[in-house]
């Protein structure tokens, strides 16, 4: 799993890296529309949730295509329409220039540091291209876990009272094969045997690892820590 990335680290190195200011569109009024085309506000205005990663804007990183890097202290990235932004002066700001990868940190409920990796360039699979931004979930040797998050407005009707809207997310997990350059579809959830379907040459490696170490690959930090072990196999 990717490893926290605590705030005092990026205050300490700031001054030390080669850092470029992130620019971008002032945008006064942010809209997004529902699956009917109406048009509904990014946050509040009785939509319960945040399209957005964190619910608070925060200190991240962002290194750009042209290999610059940035620290800005309150960004963003949307689940709703897949874009980054930054806050500044009470305006809201899309980031305009071309990243490859972005680190957000926040807190959560228990008040514990939280650090997400996204990055892009992956090749094209299903209805994804190399423009879209995966959170980097595990990072092994051979094999990285991915997760790409969708956000849409879900409108419930009830019953003899106005109808609610909040946020929901839809996940899909992928495999990342390094040597190959393959993105691997797990679909909405990971378990033994769509892992074991989409790595049929590492079943022998999966099992002895799964039972050497009672890993439950419905849960995320098993998966993670089962791609970490895996060995590239010998041609």
């Amino acid at each position: 799993m990717y490893k926290p990335i605590f705030i005092l680290f990026f205050s300490c190195v700031i001054n030390h890296l080669s850092a470029q200011t992130i620019t971008g569109n002032a945008i006064p009024s942010v809209q997004f529309a529902d699956a009917n085309g109406r048009l509904l506000p990014a946050s509040g205005a009785g939509i319960q949730g945040t399209p957005y990663v964190f619910e608070k804007f925060g200190l991240g990183k962002v290194l750009f295509v042209n290999g610059m890097e940035s620290i800005d202290s309150s960004l963003n990235f949307s689940y709703f329409d897949h874009k980054l932004y930054f806050s500044k002066s009470n305006g809201l700001y899309l980031v305009n220039q071309q990243a490859k990868e972005f680190v957000l940190n926040s807190v959560d409920k228990e008040n514990n540091k939280v650090s997400k990796l996204f990055r892009c360039l992956y090749p094209n699979v299903e209805e994804n291209t190399p423009a879209t931004f995966y959170e980097v979930l595990g990072n092994g040797d051979v094999f990285q876990l991915l997760k790409y998050t969708h956000k849409r407005i879900k409108e419930t009707v009830v019953y003899g009272g106005a109808p609610t809207k909040e946020y929901v997310s839809d996940d899909l997990f992928y495999i990342y094969h390094k040597a190959d350059k393959k993105m691997l579809p797990l679909g909405s959830g990971h378990s033994l045997k769509a892992i074991k379907k989409v790595l049929p040459n590492y079943i022998a490696q999966i099992d002895a690892f799964v039972n050497a170490n009672k890993l439950n690959l419905k849960k995320e930090e098993d998966v993670i820590q089962l791609l970490q072990q895996l060995k590239a196999l010998s041609n």
